[in-house]
């Protein structure tokens, strides 16, 4: 992976121990003043999985789109999650799983910060894993029970390790849980990397393939014809951080701007950044998110920073405040610097002979 001038450059700007200390410095105070917030949440999504597995024991529809009660809690993925649910599944299980997931976003910063000493990733390892483990977006999946935190590290997997090793994790994890917020990404493997992504979706489908021999291929058919009610969630309030929270217009406007950005992005941006900006655009391409979801913003600035170290710093400062704003308005921070050049310039001023500043 290639990446411009500004990787090689040394200096207080372009030094990634400063970016992460930093960055997890935000974290700290950020994590300290939400976890109040996080632990008074009652949704718990992990019930969702409990209840499908039930219904798909009893024989009963796995999408229910009108509750019975109010403890019950709504089903929308593949028949895959809770077929899984009902042989293995429990909390505990999941909540390791996703510890797991987590700390693989330490290991992505040894493969796309090569420039840098032994010594320097492994620093960069141990303080990217300690964040994606405490970050607030991802604490709070952890408390609640989603499946973003899965993502996160699929997609970290996915970035730092092309090939089957890579893609299998992605593929599994589309598999039992698929979503809207990983269409950018894919566009970014089908130009920069597309044997990848046909490893992906290949992945994806056997381990469909297989739940359908298992448990019927007519569970398969009801979750395609349940697809389109899914269309209701653009409107859905309950926790949704989205630009579809604010209106519909603004949805729709938010997935244009994420499929332009990211095509363009991909096909004229280096790799790194061209996958920050891909990757960050799933919070703009799927209308209703929850905080959970701006867990992926942690790999999209790891691959900003490999491609733009003082783009890489603005993002560690200024990204965790964004996001407590709005999860989505974190992205359109990413996905601006990451467009910017910011790097290139910076290291044009040294060149010049002018001090390498960075602009407000």
């Amino acid at each position: 992976m290639t990446g411009s001038p500004s990787i090689r450059r040394r200096g207080l700007l372009t030094d990634g121990r400063f970016a992460l200390l930093a960055g997890l410095t935000l974290l700290v105070i950020l994590g300290i003043g939400l976890t109040p917030t996080i632990l008074r949440e009652q949704t718990r999504d992990w019930i969702a999985y409990e209840q499908a597995a039930s219904r798909l024991v009893a024989g009963g529809p796995l999408y229910v789109f009108q509750l019975p009660t109010p403890d019950d809690e709504y089903y929308l993925y593949p028949p895959l999650g809770a077929a899984i649910w009902a042989a293995v599944g429990s909390p505990e299980g999941l909540l390791a799983l996703k510890v797991l997931a987590l700390l693989s976003v330490g290991l992505m910063a040894t493969r796309v910060t090569s420039s840098a000493r032994p010594i320097e990733r492994s620093f960069v390892a141990i303080a990217l894993a300690a964040a994606a483990l405490f970050a607030p977006p991802d604490f709070h999946d952890l408390v609640l029970g989603n499946v973003m935190a899965l993502y996160v590290g699929a997609v970290a997997i996915s970035l730092a390790r092309p090939g089957w090793l890579g893609s299998i994790p992605l593929g599994l994890v589309c598999a039992l849980a698929l979503k809207p917020v990983i269409a950018p990404y894919f566009i970014w493997l089908a130009i920069r990397r597309r044997t990848d992504l046909l490893r992906i979706i290949a992945v994806g489908l056997v381990a469909s393939a297989i739940c359908a021999a298992v448990v019927g291929p007519g569970r398969y058919i009801e979750y395609v014809l349940a697809l389109p009610r899914l269309s209701v969630l653009v409107d859905w309030k309950s926790g949704n951080v989205g630009l579809g929270s604010i209106f519909r217009e603004a949805a729709l406007v938010g997935v244009a701007i994420a499929y332009i950005v990211t095509f363009v992005g991909s096909r004229r941006l280096d790799p790194a950044r061209g996958a920050a900006v891909a990757v960050a655009a799933g919070l703009l391409a799927q209308p209703t998110i929850g905080f959970d979801y701006a867990g992926l913003l942690l790999p999209a600035v790891v691959m900003l920073w490999a491609g733009d170290r003082v783009a890489g710093l603005v993002a560690c400062v200024v990204v965790p405040f964004a996001t407590i704003i709005s999860p989505p308005l974190g992205a359109v921070v990413v996905m601006a610097l990451a467009l910017s050049g910011i790097g290139d310039r910076a290291t044009a001023k040294e060149a010049a002979g002018l001090p390498a500043t960075v602009p407000p």
